[in-house]
């Protein structure tokens, strides 16, 4: 605001000088008289921006608060006017709203930036009313300025966050739509007509089901309506339509938008494209129907196991070969089924190969259903996904019992040729006696005949020796072992299976036991039993199964197995030691009977009895040594 007509200049004051200010003031008839000493008083005291201007709208005074926190002079701002204070990009609507209020002779209020003397703006308020004379002409304006920078800044944060929440709706990955309550079509963002073929302007205010809902299908769509109308979520997988006519599978999330008071006022709903991946699983569920068909067919048993080593699956043959259902035979299951004498090769057969991840070929004994034993030879090697990540091991058995029984009978013919030895040393006999029964007995001759024959003879021996061998019972393979060190072994091998059934597994060893002379793979054998009949006997309630280890006050090593399953009645605590004796619907009998006799075997006893409150414990001793 520049004033009308002549301009006169003074020297502007310092910023921080204070500058007594003698405005033009009029008083009106019969009003007591208020000096300009009077006035300026007044003014400095008020806790505001305050100025003043004259009737044309010139500035005739600013107090010194106004004055200090622009920086400005007093004559600076009577020459240029507010304005000198004001944002640039605020002085053209300043100045119209003030020359509007002029010229009509009303109040004016408007918003600008004004400008502190660190140069930063801030929002301002400025409000000016006339002051009129006797005769209603205006005599003077007097105006105060009020920051309201706080009070914007909180009135700009919803309109950040709205433009953000645009932005994000705008941007999402997936077709967004907002929807009225009856369906139709509020807006939609950028993936959603890129998914359908529609521009935005062809949809709104449209009933959604007449878009790209197929025909088959708008009464499903319709319940779905239904169901948000009532506050209800919706959340399918489905078929919609494209504007060009071909299908889309989506899943869809849709959810009802209501006030405050609870009132439903919209529907918010995603599409996500899912075809791709319904395709790719259609394809896999394909493929796993072809090799489950395959796998069921092929005149093999075939097991595959995950990344961890673990089997995931057996085919049909297998679990018709053992009578046993899958849930039995995943994990370490399969185990059960393996001769006592052959877990142990097994282990040594598989986990190098694994770790190494190269095939492998062992041959060992597995219980057929009828509890026979049956030899079979079992082929591995890794498998890997498509993008050439491990995914474990899938592997088959053959039954090569017959072939078994056909080597040993080969055997068996090779050793009847050991026969030989003897003709060999009955001509070399008949030759020592022909040597010596000459007129001129040739001793040389009949010693080198007689030494043919002793070795003749020893050979037999050794044979004679060997077939006796096989006969002989104690043919284990004895060893010096750590029993505790056996214990942990079971405990990692079993530890899956636990947690399976939410059992916890501890431990209770004494690290000063000696080492002693045992089998063992006999000794693995029944600590698996042992920790298995425990497992089953907490399978439905968990618990604690807890393994200690000591030496007897007689100098035996004792071990202990103890539960907190179901028990055993004090009448079956010997019937369960019995051959085909069981309590389990799956039970062969044949567990705790073979664990007894390897127990016995060593020397040792075991035995069961029941806890005071649940479960049972089994304890078998072993001579220390």
């Amino acid at each position: 605001m520049r004033p009308a007509g002549s301009e006169r200049h003074e020297p502007p004051a310092r910023p921080d000088e204070r500058v007594e200010q003698q405005p033009a003031f009029t008083q009106s008839p019969g009003t007591p008289e208020i000096t300009g000493f009077h006035f300026g008083t007044v003014m400095e005291a008020i806790p505001g921006f305050i100025w003043s201007a004259l009737p044309d709208g010139r500035v005739e005074f600013c107090n010194q608060r106004w004055l200090d926190y622009t920086g400005l002079a007093l004559d600076q701002v009577r020459g240029g006017g507010l304005a000198e204070a004001i944002h640039p990009l605020d002085q053209s609507d300043f100045q119209e709203k003030w020359r509007a209020a002029l010229t009509q002779e009303i109040s004016f209020e408007t918003e600008v930036r004004m400008r502190r003397r660190d140069g930063s703006y801030r929002w301002f308020v400025i409000r000016a009313v006339p002051r009129r004379g006797a005769g209603g002409q205006i005599i003077s304006w007097y105006g105060i300025n009020t920051e309201i920078e706080e009070l914007k800044r909180a009135q700009e944060e919803p309109q950040k966050q709205t433009l953000r929440l645009d932005d994000l709706f705008e941007q999402a990955p997936e077709a967004a739509v907002v929807l009225r309550t009856d369906g139709r079509i509020v807006r939609v963002n950028n993936e959603f007509t890129r998914m359908f073929g529609y521009e935005a302007e062809e949809v709104l205010q449209r009933p959604i089901d007449d878009l790209i809902v197929p025909e088959a299908l708008v009464e499903g769509a319709q319940e779905y309506t239904d169901e948000l109308r009532h506050g209800g979520r919706v959340e399918v997988e489905t078929v919609r339509r494209r504007k060009d006519g071909r299908d889309v599978r989506v899943s869809i999330l849709a959810v009802p938008v209501t006030t405050a008071s609870g009132e439903q006022i919209a529907n918010y709903a995603i599409y996500r494209d899912i075809t791709e991946q319904k395709g790719a699983e259609e394809r896999l569920r394909e493929s796993e129907a072809r090799f489950q068909e395959m796998a069921d067919t092929a005149p093999v048993l075939i097991w595959m196991t995950g990344t961890d080593g673990l089997c995931n699956y057996f085919n049909k043959p297998w679990l018709e070969f053992t009578g046993r259902s899958m849930e039995q035979e995943v994990g370490t299951g399969w185990i059960e089924g393996v001769h006592p004498d052959d877990v142990q090769g097994c282990f040594d057969g598989f986990l190098p190969a694994f770790h190494a991840r190269k095939p492998f070929r062992m041959k060992y004994r597995l219980r057929r259903v009828d509890g026979e034993y049956r030899w079979v030879i079992e082929s591995g090697i890794p498998r890997y996904t498509g993008a050439g990540e491990f995914a474990g091991y899938i592997g088959s058995n053959i039954d090569i019992t017959d072939l078994k029984r056909a080597e040993e009978e080969r055997e068996r013919l090779r050793q009847l040729e050991a026969d030989l030895p003897i003709a060999a040393a009955v001509i070399n006999a008949k030759a020592c006696v022909r040597w010596l029964r000459r007129d001129a007995p040739d001793i040389a001759e009949a010693c080198e005949a007689a030494s043919r024959m002793v070795n003749d003879a020893t050979r037999v021996a050794d044979i004679l020796d060997r077939v006796r061998s096989l006969y002989r019972r104690d043919t284990t393979q004895r060893e010096l072992v750590d029993v505790n060190e056996i214990i942990r072994e079971m405990i990692v091998l079993l530890h899956d299976k636990a947690n399976r059934n939410s059992i916890s597994i501890r431990t209770e060893l004494d690290a000063g036991l000696a080492a002693i002379t045992a089998d063992r793979v006999q000794l693995q054998q029944v600590l698996m039993n042992l920790m298995l009949n425990g497992f089953e006997a907490m399978k439905d309630t968990s618990g604690e199964l807890t393994i200690t280890s000591k030496k007897t006050a007689d100098g035996l090593l004792q071990i202990s197995v103890s539960d907190s399953g179901i028990g055993i009645a004090p009448d079956r605590t010997d019937r369960i030691f019995e051959a085909f004796f069981t309590t389990k619907p799956q039970g062969t009998g044949m567990g705790l009977s073979i664990s007894r006799k390897i127990i016995e075997s060593h020397g040792g006893r075991l035995w069961a009895s029941a806890n005071p409150g649940r479960g049972a414990t089994f304890q078998f001793t072993l001579p220390n040594g």
